[in-house]
């Protein structure tokens, strides 16, 4: 919250944090907690409700079509097209800030679920609707994640 008699001076940047916590990091709990396990063993794992047959964001706990919460992990192909993105240039905190500019957005599964990720300009440019393949990285933090990379 901002105190109107002291406006916030926009020139040097504002660092973008939750208590202790960076933004956008994964915060592990019991619905995705096999979710996380998959990215341990380097595996995209989703949610798959076989009542609907509709493939879930690893947060779902019950499927949004029929009700059901008798859901499933499976693999996911890992393939998709990037929805949206942000090229980051000025970094939500230091921990960042040798990473930018990087790229950060919304990739649409062939399973038609979109996640929120890092992505990696491959051998070709982020763009809208661009081919992206899943990778698994360190990233600053420390933390194995999954980012996606533009394919040719």
């Amino acid at each position: 919250m901002s105190n109107a008699a002291t406006p916030a001076d926009w020139a040097n940047g504002l660092h973008l944090t939750a208590g202790p916590y960076f933004l956008g990091l994964y915060q592990p709990s019991p619905e995705t907690k096999d979710f996380w396990a998959g990215v341990e063993l380097r595996e995209l794992l989703l949610k798959f409700c076989a009542e609907s047959g509709n493939w879930l964001h690893p947060k779902r706990i019950v499927c949004p079509d029929c009700g059901s919460d008798k859901l499933e992990m499976r693999r996911a192909s890992g393939r998709g097209k990037v929805y949206s993105f942000s090229e980051v240039h000025r970094a939500a905190s230091p921990a960042f800030a040798k990473s930018a500019p990087y790229v950060i957005g919304v990739v649409r599964l062939e399973e038609g679920v979109h996640l929120f990720t890092r992505i990696i300009p491959g051998s070709a440019p982020v763009k809208i609707d661009a081919p992206v393949q899943v990778d698994f990285r360190v990233l600053e933090l420390g933390q194995l994640l999954p980012v996606f990379v533009v394919a040719a």
